[in-house]
């Protein structure tokens, strides 16, 4: 689950070599009127090595537009590792294995090893944060890298460009943060259960993600949903956020590539739903 939305420590993830160039073909979307054109492009915030997912279509988009906006801000590593240290850290807190019920200590153990994390080590964090650690470690497994993530690749290409947000670093954080305690729980569980078998999630995700399959890609999220309280703060809230933000900015002229965790431009609730439903034509150009 933390993987498929991206939202993972992407500065933790490491990259190994790979053979042969991937083709991909990501989904993107247009919506324009006389003066304003915004893409919407659903990416992946860590990738393998050599994907080649700037085709020709892409690569328009990226020529035309004049600003980029990203979930967050593009930030240093050390920066975003010290935010997260100091919201994700709490004196006090119970050690991580007796965070969870008995029947489950022995999966969280697996995953923490498969992970290359300690429990030791892991205990002075908050559920969340925990959760995100053993995410970021099962990455190295998957061979994917931020390095090579959609943003990073975006971020050097619009170099000299302006480049804007959605929300902040620090409150996206906060999102995890504000979860009840049983929601971070099962999101400790399920990176525990990613991390001793990355290669099921990530590779369903990135298969569809590469042929711009977005009906596979809306039922990555379908064990998210199974969560109200997840659901709610890190997919619905957030689409329902970025579309204003989207539909404000039609009124301005200009070209606007945006691009997002790919969950969120896909499904029911999404934010290309959303913009449709406010009666946008928003038409699918990859």
């Amino acid at each position: 689950m933390i993987r498929r939305f991206g939202l993972t420590l992407a500065l933790l993830l490491a990259g190994c070599d790979q053979t042969a160039p991937t083709p991909a073909r990501p989904a993107l979307w247009r919506v324009s009127d006389a003066d304003t054109t915004i893409w919407l492009i659903g990416t992946i915030h860590a990738l393998p090595p050599k994907v080649q997912w700037q085709t020709p279509e892409v690569e328009r988009a990226i020529g035309a537009a004049d600003t980029l906006v990203l979930e967050v801000p593009p930030v240093a590593g050390d920066d975003a590792h010290a935010q997260f240290e100091t919201l994700g850290r709490q004196r006090g807190l119970p050690a991580l294995l007796d965070r969870v019920a008995p029947a489950d200590r022995a999966l969280l153990r697996q995953g923490i090893a498969a992970a290359s994390q300690s429990a030791d080590d892991l205990d002075g964090y908050k559920t969340w944060a925990a959760a995100l650690v053993i995410g970021a470690g099962a990455g190295h497994v998957s061979r994917a890298s931020a390095n090579h993530g959609v943003e990073a690749v975006l971020t050097q290409r619009f170099a000299g460009k302006t480049i804007g947000a959605l929300e902040s670093r620090a409150g996206q954080l906060h999102l995890f943060d504000r979860l009840p305690e049983a929601s971070q729980r099962r999101l400790l569980l399920d990176a525990a259960r990613d991390a001793i078998d990355p290669e099921k999630g990530y590779r369903t995700l990135l298969a569809a993600w590469i042929k711009g399959d977005a009906a596979t890609l809306s039922a990555t999220l379908d064990s998210v949903r199974q969560d109200p309280a997840i659901a709610d703060a890190l997919i619905d809230q957030r689409n329902r956020r970025w579309t204003r933000a989207i539909v404000g900015r039609m009124a301005r002229p200009g070209r606007v590539l945006v691009a997002v965790g790919a969950g969120h431009l896909v499904g029911r609730g999404s934010v290309i739903a959303l913009l449709r439903d406010r009666g946008l034509k928003v038409e699918r150009v990859e």
